[in-house]
């Protein structure tokens, strides 16, 4: 199995992990998305092109953020399989995925 199968394993079961615990997820909560890149450059560039607003950090890592959503199903075949195509688009070398429930955002 690929990185990239793996990831969008990891995708439906953070899917249904929300279908059961709904409280897990929504306000407050940041998905963390990211995968390592050969060509940051071409990587960002190709973001928009897929639908997905993503940044690099440092210099071989991309991220994808989704803030104070819930990744229902209706969101796994939307925005999820956005985030999947690209990191496959860009050849994404081992997709993570992260949940951040921390304090409140750093700009407030």
């Amino acid at each position: 199995m690929s990185n990239i199968a793996d990831f969008r394993s990891q995708l439906i079961e953070l899917s249904a992990h929300a279908a059961r615990r709904p409280e897990d997820f929504g306000e407050g909560v940041r998905l963390l998305f990211s995968c390592g890149s050969r060509n940051l450059p071409s990587a960002l560039a190709q973001a928009e092109a897929c639908g997905v607003e993503a940044r690099g950090v440092g210099r071989r890592h991309i991220l994808v953020e989704v803030q104070n959503r819930a990744p229902t199903a209706e969101w796994l075949a939307g925005e999820g399989a956005a985030i999947a195509g690209y990191f496959e688009s860009i050849g994404g070398v081992n997709p993570q995925i992260g949940i951040d429930r921390g304090p409140v955002d750093i700009d407030d």
